[in-house]
């Protein structure tokens, strides 16, 4: 039998703990996904969660695993990002360390986020191009000024270090992950199984909408996840509210306390924000972006994209490509 790849998750002080659960349970998903189309008897990814037992403990010890037999030693090694305010300048000495020494040992490190505190706090992304979210971009920057932010690409990947940046980027990730473990049949599955509307494709970073983090409501976050997953589409207030774990009235005064939206308001600026990312693609047809977003037809569509961003998809889409590539483009 072949040997699990094994991915440890760093459980630092402060790390998002939907993140770290979240990972966890899509990447057993899939695995379960991956024992039944090949028949196999051994789970093929093995997660473990690793946690520093004191205050600037330069080792972690591993306090969760999937799937404990021997030693476990990661052969991926996941840092999460923190819930709202970046790591705490006291955590990062001990775990950086840590974090070094397994790349050292052959693990491939990735940071999601804010995450990328962490990561750049080893020294071995200095002169690269690290990915995170916006909201912590500027922070980044000026902490690790020998490093190269960049917020307009969701994943980057040097090879042995992956960094990957924007709301819900972790759905991003461990879809990223199970295509490179497990192959691109088990990534739809395990999208088709977490997500549900495939046709939604991944939760990612949008084009032109930043969404609100820094609110500290939980309930919210879990609600404005479940939004995001579905790109905005079919969403009423009682089935958000069940996600939030709230009533309806409870959830639209903490949810626009918190966002400044409407919980409706929200999901049409997500839903925008992803016709925006696909009509910047190039090659899609507006029919079938109105489509995958849930308008009628390419008419509704047209006619709320108009109001929300001040000109027509087709006009924006070649503005956009005019915009990127100045010699012309064959994408109308």
């Amino acid at each position: 039998m072949s040997t699990a790849h094994e991915i440890g998750i760093v459980h630092y002080p402060g790390a998002q703990v939907a993140c770290i659960f979240g990972l966890t349970d899509l990447l057993g998903v899939a695995s379960t996904i991956a024992l039944g189309q090949r028949r196999s008897g051994q789970n093929l990814i093995r997660v473990t969660h690793w946690q520093p037992q004191h205050s600037g403990d330069a080792s972690l010890s591993c306090v969760y695993d999937s799937a404990p037999r021997g030693s476990p030693k990661p052969l991926t090694l996941i840092i999460p990002p923190t819930m709202v305010e970046p790591p705490d300048r006291d955590v990062p000495t001990g775990v950086a360390s840590w974090v070094r020494n397994r790349h050292a040992a052959g693990a491939t490190l990735i940071s999601i986020c804010s995450g990328a505190f962490i990561l750049a706090e080893t020294g071995l992304v200095d002169g690269k191009s690290v990915a995170t979210h916006q909201i912590c971009a500027k922070t980044l920057a000026k902490r690790f000024p020998q490093i190269v932010v960049d917020v307009n690409r969701r994943i980057i990947n040097h090879g042995d270090i992956i960094t990957a940046g924007g709301f819900l980027a972790w759905v991003d990730l461990g879809l990223f992950l199970v295509d490179r473990i497990l192959g691109p049949v088990t990534r739809a599955e395990t999208a088709r199984f977490i997500l549900s509307d495939p046709s939604a494709g991944e939760a990612r970073w949008l084009t032109g909408f930043a969404p609100p983090q820094a609110h500290g409501d939980r309930a919210v976050m879990k609600a404005q996840e479940w939004v995001h997953m579905r790109d905005g589409r079919g969403v009423s207030l009682a089935a958000l509210a069940t996600a939030a774990g709230l009533g309806r009235r409870t959830l639209l005064r903490r949810f626009t306390r918190a966002t400044g939206m409407s919980p409706m308001e929200y999901c049409r600026a997500v839903r925008i924000a992803r016709a925006r990312e696909l009509l910047e693609g190039g090659d899609i047809s507006q029919k079938k972006i109105a489509e995958s977003l849930g308008y009628e037809d390419v008419a509704s569509f047209a006619r709320v994209f108009r109001k929300a961003v001040g000109s027509a998809p087709g006009a924006y889409r070649k503005r956009f490509l005019r915009n990127t590539h100045p010699l012309g483009s064959r994408h109308q």
